[in-house]
C-alpha cells in the first residue's frame, strides 16, 4: 500500500499523446506540480493514468475472478503462488496476494480529483460540462477497484483522500464491507449524474470509457451483491429501455470478442491495441501462448455437467480460451502474433439480462427471470426449458452465467454472492465446490477450514501489517 500511496504523486508527469492514442501515456520528467496542473490535457493526462492503473490490475482481476472457483485451472510453473490459493493453502505471505494495482487506480483518480479544481481556475477551456465528465470517469475507477477490494478482502481500507504531501493520513484502517458498499454506491450515484451519456457514440471511446450506461452497469452489480434487488433492476432496465444495446446477433456473437468494442453489446471494455508500445493484454505473456502450452486450463469434468458442446460458447471444441485465441466463432481463425489485444471487458449487454434475472428470482419473478436466462441461451443455439422452483431457477441462473462468462474472471464473484445471500445461507455452495475438488486426504482437512466464511476472502499482505499498525488482519488467519 506505500508503494501504491507514492504512486500518486506521478499522476502530475502523465500527459496523452494523441487522441486516437489515448491510452498510451508519456512521462514528461521535467514537470512539476505548479507547472503540470495548468491545464485541460493535464487533467486528462492524469485519468489517462487512472484508466492505466487499473488496466494493470486486468490479469490479478481475472485470475482471482477465477482461482478458487471450478472451472478454471492455472497450470503453469508462473502460477505456482497462485496455485496454493487454489488449493486453500493461503498465506499473508504469498506474494501475488497484493491489492497495490487496485489502490493505485484508487489514488490517482483522488488525486485528479483533488487537483482539478486548480485547473478550473486557470484554464477556461476546462468548463463545468467537461470537469463533470472526467470527475466521474474517475469516480467510475475508483469505485471499481474497490468493488474488487471488498469481494476479494471483504473489509479494506477507505482510502478517499489524495496523498498528495508529507501530512497525508498513509495508515488508514480498515473500514466495513457495508460501510465501503455504502461509499461506492454514493460515489456511483453521484457519477451518474455527472457522465457523459452518448457523446462518443460510435466512437471506441465510447466503448473504453466509462459513461451514464457503464456507470449504472456497476452500480447494479454493486446493489445486486448488497442484496438490494429492486434497485440492482431498476438500473439494469435502464440500460435495457435506453435503446443503444443489445445481445449481438448469433451470426457476428464473435464480434464480442474479436475485434471487441461490439457496436451492439459492449458497455464497457479495458482497450488494448498491440499496434502501441506496451498494450498488449498481459494474458498473451502469462497464460495463452500462440505455440501452444498455455498455463491455463478449461476443468472439462465440470463444465460438461451443463454445457453441451453444441453451445455456439464452446467454439467447436476449442474451448473458452478460444475467446482470447481466435478471431471466430468456428475455432478456425487463430489471431496472430501481432494480435495479443484482445479487450478486458467489465460489463456487456449480457451481464445486465442476467443481473435482472437473478434480483428477480430473489423477488420471487420467476416469469420473468426464465425469459431474461433464455435471452442468452438461444442466442448461443441452445434450448432453454422454463424453471418454477427458486433453487432450481437460481442454479439455471449460475449455470448460465457459468456458459456466458467462462474465463472473463467472473466465476468467483458469482458463487461467492450466491453463497453470500442471507447472511450465508447458502454457504453450502462454496464448501461443496471446494470439498469436490480436493482429494480424500486433503477433505478432512479442508472440512474445519471451509466452514468459516471469513476463509473465502483473502488475507491482507504480510507486509502491509508491518508498515501499517492500524490495519488488523482478517481473524481467519489469526487462528
Amino acid at each position: 500500500m506505500k508503494r501504491s500511496l507514492r504512486f500518486v504523486l506521478l499522476a502530475g508527469v502523465m500527459t496523452f499523446t494523441s487522441c486516437t492514442d489515448w491510452l498510451s501515456i508519456a512521462p514528461e520528467n521535467d514537470l512539476i506540480r505548479e507547472k503540470f496542473w495548468t491545464k485541460t490535457a493535464d487533467v486528462e493526462g492524469a485519468l489517462a493514468a487512472a484508466y492505466d492503473a487499473l488496466r494493470e490490475a486486468s490479469l490479478q482481476s481475472l485470475i482471482f475472478g477465477e482461482l478458487r472457483a471450478d472451472l478454471v485451472e492455472f497450470t503453469g510453473t508462473n502460477f505456482t503462488d497462485y496455485a496454493k490459493i487454489a488449493a486453500s493453502n493461503i498465506s499473508p505471505t504469498n506474494g501475488v496476494i497484493s491489492w497495490n494495482n487496485y489502490y493505485t487506480a484508487i489514488n490517482l483518480a483522488n488525486t485528479l480529483m483533488h487537483y482539478d479544481d486548480e485547473v478550473f481556475e486557470k484554464d477556461q477551456t476546462f468548463t463545468p460540462e467537461l470537469k463533470d465528465a472526467i470527475e466521474a470517469e474517475a469516480r467510475f475507477i475508483r469505485s471499481m477497484a474497490f468493488f474488487y477490494l471488498v469481494r476479494l478482502w471483504k473489509d479494506v481500507p477507505l482510502v478517499v483522500e489524495a496523498s498528495v504531501s508529507d501530512t497525508s493520513n498513509l495508515f488508514v484502517g480498515k473500514s466495513s464491507e457495508k460501510e465501503v458498499l455504502h461509499f461506492i454506491i454514493n460515489d456511483l450515484l453521484a457519477a451518474r449524474d455527472m457522465a457523459y451519456s452518448t457523446e462518443f457514440s460510435g466512437t471506441d471511446y465510447f466503448y473504453g470509457r466509462a459513461n451514464k450506461y457503464s456507470i449504472m452497469a456497476l452500480l447494479a452489480d454493486v446493489y445486486l451483491w448488497d442484496q438490494q434487488y429492486e434497485k440492482c433492476i431498476q438500473y439494469c432496465d435502464e440500460i435495457i429501455n435506453s435503446g443503444l444495446y443489445g445481445l449481438e446477433p448469433t451470426e457476428t456473437f464473435f464480434n464480442i470478442y474479436y475485434p471487441g468494442n461490439s457496436p451492439v453489446e459492449s458497455i464497457i471494455e479495458i482497450q488494448y491495441d498491440d499496434d502501441l508500445e506496451g498494450q498488449e493484454n498481459p494474458i498473451y505473456y502469462n497464460m495463452i501462448s500462440f505455440s501452444g502450452g498455455n498455463q491455463v486450463n478449461m476443468v472439462a469434468k465440470n463444465i460438461n455437467m451443463f454445457m453441451l458442446r453444441e453451445d455456439l460458447r464452446m467454439f467447436q471444441g476449442k474451448g473458452a480460451v478460444w475467446k482470447y485465441q481466435g478471431k471466430d466463432a468456428l475455432g478456425l481463425i487463430p489471431r496472430i502474433i501481432t494480435e495479443r489485444d484482445a479487450n478486458w471487458i467489465l460489463y456487456r449487454y449480457a451481464d445486465i439480462l442476467l443481473m435482472k434475472a437473478e434480483a428477480s428470482i430473489e423477488l420471487n419473478r420467476f416469469k420473468d427471470a426464465n425469459e431474461l436466462i433464455a435471452e442468452t441461451l438461444l442466442r448461443a443455439g441452445m434450448p432453454y426449458v422454463e424453471e418454477s422452483d427458486k433453487e432450481l431457477l437460481r442454479q439455471a441462473l449460475l449455470d448460465e452465467r457459468g456458459r456466458e462468462f467462462l474465463f472473463e474472471g467472473k466465476r468467483w464473484f458469482d458463487l461467492l454472492r450466491a453463497a453470500k445471500r442471507n447472511n450465508f445461507e447458502n454457504k453450502q455452495i462454496i464448501i461443496n465446490m471446494i470439498l469436490s475438488g480436493a482429494d480424500i486426504k486433503q477433505q478432512a482437512v479442508l472440512r474445519t477450514r471451509v466452514y468459516d466464511t471469513l476463509s473465502y476472502y483473502l488475507p491482507i499482505p504480510e507486509h502491509e501489517l508491518i508498515y501499517n499498525q492500524n490495519l488488523k488482519q482478517n481473524p481467519y488467519y489469526d487462528r
